[in-house]
């Protein structure tokens, strides 16, 4: 865009010196044409960076979610392939149920084994209670039966509670989208065996729950930008077309100035900060965020508040990168 002003001013010297000869060819008019355009030039491009700022680093951001089972086990079916648009709650993998369908029947016969117990000490209390009236029976009798059932009753609510673990363990074992969205570099198949350990993901989820724009600026051009700001985005892979969009939030902070606990001292380079601030901008149009992949790239523009006049100078350049794309798009 420099070069297209540039190009322009060369125009307005050709029109003032040749065509309309307002001005003579002398050394002082010339280097006073040059001066002034340099200035010119300079301002318009510092008022244009201040309040309109563009950045060339620009993608959409989506949540990549390691899938890691809550139970480890053979994988026995995949029932989908990679790229396949999901819902929340959608079969990703399930995994050999049968170790967990042992447990629960395990356990659930130990829960009617203490029933049992628990009703025949209840039998056995009653009784103890109608032969100590009597006098057939001493109170020690009673006594113990009731410890009986106490003891049966206790073992029933440790045996549900495990047999309320086991089947939780076996619902487990289907395996489900945690958003709408899909996976990428499915390699999982039947036969794998997968376990619980969060360093051994076993597919890659990216979730469509966001559908935000990041880009970045360097700290000097974010300083005018707020949240509210109006915006426009050009796509690389949708070329010929500007999409309108809304600043949402500016994260002021980098990655350089962060000290991490250890025990040895920071180091100071003595070179300038130079990270990169992230703004993240919402577009209009909801249903074509949606359907962005993630890491789309491209061009950004932001209109601040002030310095409007100079703002159809990115407009103008944003709808160029747009018809450029043309030419570098496969």
């Amino acid at each position: 865009m420099i070069a297209f002003i540039s190009i322009c001013y060369a125009g307005l010297y050709v029109l003032i010196f040749n065509k309309l000869g307002l001005l003579k060819k002398t050394a002082g008019n010339i280097c006073a044409f040059a001066g002034v355009g340099v200035a010119m030039i300079g301002a318009i491009v510092f008022i244009w960076y201040t309040f309109s700022p563009m950045s060339a680093d620009a993608r959409m951001f989506r949540y990549i979610i390691p899938i890691v089972p809550n139970v480890r086990g053979e994988v026995v079916e995949v029932p989908i392939q990679a790229k396949d648009q999901l819902s929340r709650g959608d079969t990703l993998f399930r995994i050999d149920p049968e170790p967990y369908e042992m447990t629960v029947r395990q356990l659930a016969a130990q829960v009617a084994r203490h029933e049992a117990e628990e009703r025949l000490a209840d039998v056995n209390v009653e009784r103890a209670r109608k032969l100590l009236k009597v006098q057939a029976a001493a109170q020690i009798d009673l006594d113990t039966w009731t410890a009986n059932k106490d003891v049966a009753i206790a073992a029933i609510a440790a045996a549900q509670a495990q047999l309320d673990y086991a089947r939780w363990q076996l619902a487990e074992t289907n395996v489900t989208a945690p958003f709408d969205g899909h996976v990428v570099n499915l390699q999982l198949r039947p036969g794998n065996v997968v376990t619980t350990v969060p360093a051994a993901s076993s597919l890659a989820f990216v979730s469509t729950e966001t559908s935000t724009i990041v880009s970045s600026f360097s700290q000097s051009a974010i300083r005018k930008i707020a949240v509210g700001d109006a915006a426009d985005v050009v796509f690389s892979n949708v070329p010929g077309q500007t999409f309108a969009g809304e600043v949402v939030r500016i994260v002021e902070m980098g990655a350089q100035s962060q000290l991490t606990a250890s025990g040895q001292l920071p180091s100071m380079s003595g070179a300038p900060a130079n990270d990169r601030w992230a703004v993240l901008i919402a577009l209009e149009d909801e249903e074509f965020a949606r359907q962005l992949p993630q890491g789309a790239g491209g061009t950004v523009a932001i209109y601040t508040q002030k310095g409007k006049p100079v703002h159809v100078i990115s407009k103008v350049a944003m709808r160029m990168n747009a018809w450029l794309g043309y030419l570098t798009s496969p």
